[in-house]
């Protein structure tokens, strides 16, 4: 091995030393270079500040603000058009603050006053008052100025409507400079002097198949209930042989054995004024079919008719242009006729019929009527209470 390797060494140590030999004089040139590049990055990473450097002025801490004042303080100036009032409510109040018509007759509207008072220092302009629904009309105050302290009067009125149930309305009224309204509400019940509460029973799903409702007078005069039908009943605590009549009854409904094909309302006939026929609807799943013909309502409750006597029933069509060829109806128990056809008040048109109970039927009377134009037909109930 000694004899191999020497010859090897020596040729690596002669390369190296010739290496040297030709970098020494390289080395010898930038050695000044890399001292003075050294001494300036020295003097460049010392701090020291001459003497005659004045101190510095002392500067006082910034303030810091509290959570809750730094929150108050918005992020972003408010444009001028809208400082101030703008989105405010109008210094004015409304006397008395809604109106409630109480009960409503069927098709009867309920009308009031409202008085605006401006309970501020200066003048007011009106620039919109407007219903929340098109069965509700008002006086036209647009541009009417109620000075500081002044009042101005708004007639409000309330549509009547033939179906029983709760109304609810309301109407806005905005000033000039104040984003929000003034609302004033509107209610009205349109009930018969006897109502049911609540005025319709739940069955989806097969549920409340049996429990109990209130028949009660709105004017809590004492009336009968004469008979039923839509249902199997039983008026609660009542002895038809020795009780006298009441402003007020309990009574049990039991729909148990009708499951299968329930009906659309249970129906009372009572003898109290201007009540004849109210009725509870059974609401259920299977939604009622939308008429052929367009109508407002499909049912048309004519109260009493007395025996031997005829009585109006009016439908009111939604298109004024429909033509109605012919009226009749399939039952035995009465018969009908077309009176004639005119423009309803609110929109629509008005078919008036002639119904005439065939002589000696008494109760309840609930007629099919059938409607024919060139190209429909549909069907209507006429309900009524016939007695002598």
């Amino acid at each position: 091995m000694s004899t191999i390797g020497a010859p090897i060494m020596s040729k690596k140590t002669s390369y190296r030393n010739r290496l040297v030999s030709h970098l020494a004089p390289i080395f010898l040139i930038l050695s000044p270079v890399f001292a003075s590049v050294c001494a300036t990055c020295a003097d460049a990473q010392s701090p020291a500040q001459p003497p005659s450097t004045p101190a510095p002025a002392t500067v006082p801490p910034p303030t810091v603000e509290s959570p809750r004042q730094a929150k108050s303080t918005p992020e972003r100036s408010v444009p001028p058009e809208r400082r101030g009032s703008v989105a405010d409510a109008p210094p004015m109040v409304a006397e008395p603050a809604s109106l409630d018509f109480g009960f409503l007759a069927p098709n009867t509207p309920g009308e009031g006053t409202v008085v605006l008072r401006n309970t501020g220092d200066k003048s007011l302009t009106i620039n919109l008052v407007q219903p929340s629904c098109k069965c509700t009309t008002t006086t036209d105050l647009v541009g009417k100025q109620i000075p500081p302290g002044g009042t101005v009067e708004l007639q409000v009125k309330l549509e009547g409507a033939p179906a029983m149930g709760i109304r609810r309305s309301s109407v806005k009224v905005m000033v000039d400079g104040y984003g929000r309204a003034l609302e004033v509400a509107v209610k009205g019940e349109v009930s018969l002097a006897v109502r049911i509460v609540p005025p319709y029973i739940n069955t989806v799903e097969q549920m409340n198949l049996t429990g109990r409702i209130i028949v009660e007078s709105i004017d809590k005069k004492p009336f009968r209930i004469l008979s039923s039908c839509g249902g199997p009943i039983s008026i609660q605590g009542l002895d038809g042989a020795t009780d006298v009549p009441r402003s007020s009854y309990v009574v049990g409904y039991d729909l148990t054995s009708l499951a299968s094909d329930l009906p659309s309302y249970i129906f009372f006939e009572t003898d109290a004024p201007g009540a004849g026929v109210v009725d509870v609807r059974v609401r259920q799943e299977k939604a009622p079919k939308k008429p052929l013909i367009p109508v407002f309502d499909v049912r048309c409750n004519v109260g009493l008719i007395p025996a031997k006597t005829s009585k109006e029933a009016v439908f009111t069509l939604i298109d004024r242009a429909t033509v109605v060829e012919s009226v009749s109806t399939p039952s035995k128990d009465a018969t009908v006729s077309l009176v004639r056809m005119e423009p309803a008040k609110g929109g629509g048109l008005n078919a008036i019929l002639n119904v005439t109970p065939r002589e000696g039927f008494s109760g309840i009377l609930l007629l099919p009527v059938i409607f024919k134009t060139a190209t429909q037909t549909a069907e209507f109930q006429v309900i009524a209470s016939v007695r002598p």
